[in-house]
């Protein structure tokens, strides 16, 4: 799915609407109830909130979730804040439209060819871990909150319970900076290490979303297919699964 660096996107462009009036829902039942989602028509758009991944418009009735799966994208007055997903096609078609909101001032769309998208109205966060836009002592704080774990740091890492937002790709780069084996047990690093680690994960998001997402990291789609050597010591890349996703690590200098 998007990671939150490009939630953080979609929710900034979804706030061009804020203050206007919902006048249309069209919802595909397949990803939500459009007879309960159809109870927004005529309410305004107050503001629009993000927590890790999930982002959701507040209006001065219920609060409406857009949240997009892998593939899915927000597109605001015709104008997509992403140009294309990593696993998703570059190019869109209105049959793709899975919720098509109109409002006095402009749309707003969420188009997804996988219909893995999903609208639901007043969501529960409250089991979700904190931002990982946190200042870097709080995220060092939730990390060493969890240094009992034995799982490996990275699956840790994609525990949305623990840190909510970050992604395969933001956590391979993050660990890649801070010299970190993503295999690597929990309960192996200290607390230097994990301090370390959430400093490279607030420096490398805010660096990460000034350039427009998750994919414009050092570790790129590009260099991650190619596998080429390390760009920092020119030692071989490796590529494993860990807890079922694809993870790209130098071999020399991540102990």
């Amino acid at each position: 799915m998007p990671e939150g660096l490009e939630a953080a996107l979609y929710a900034s462009a979804a706030t061009e609407l804020v203050g206007h009036q919902i006048t249309s829902i069209e919802v595909d039942d397949r990803c939500g109830d459009s007879n309960v989602l159809a109870s927004l028509v005529g309410r305004h758009i107050c503001g629009v909130k993000r927590h890790g991944k999930r982002v959701a418009l507040e209006t001065d009735g219920a609060h409406v979730e857009l949240y997009f799966a892998m593939t899915g994208r927000l597109i605001v007055n015709g104008i997509a804040p992403i140009a294309a997903l990593e696993y998703g096609p570059a190019t869109e078609r209105r049959e793709w439209d899975r919720l098509v909101m109109g409002t006095d001032r402009g749309s707003l769309r969420v188009n997804d060819p996988r219909r893995w998208a999903r609208f639901t109205i007043d969501p529960d966060w409250s089991n979700l871990g904190i931002d990982f836009m946190s200042p870097a002592q709080a995220l060092g704080d939730a990390l060493r909150a969890q240094r009992h774990r034995r799982c490996s740091i990275k699956t840790l890492l994609l525990d949305q319970h623990v840190i909510a937002g970050l992604g395969n790709m933001l956590v391979d780069e993050s660990l890649f900076h801070s010299g970190i084996d993503p295999r690597r047990s929990c309960a192996s690093l200290g607390s230097v290490d994990l301090d370390g680690l959430a400093e490279n994960i607030s420096v490398t998001a805010t660096e990460l979303e000034s350039r427009g997402g998750s994919h414009t990291g050092t570790l790129s789609p590009d260099l991650r297919s190619a596998m080429a050597v390390c760009p920092l010591d020119g030692a071989p890349l490796q590529r494993i699964k860990i807890s079922g996703r694809t993870t790209i690590f130098c071999s020399q200098h991540q102990q």
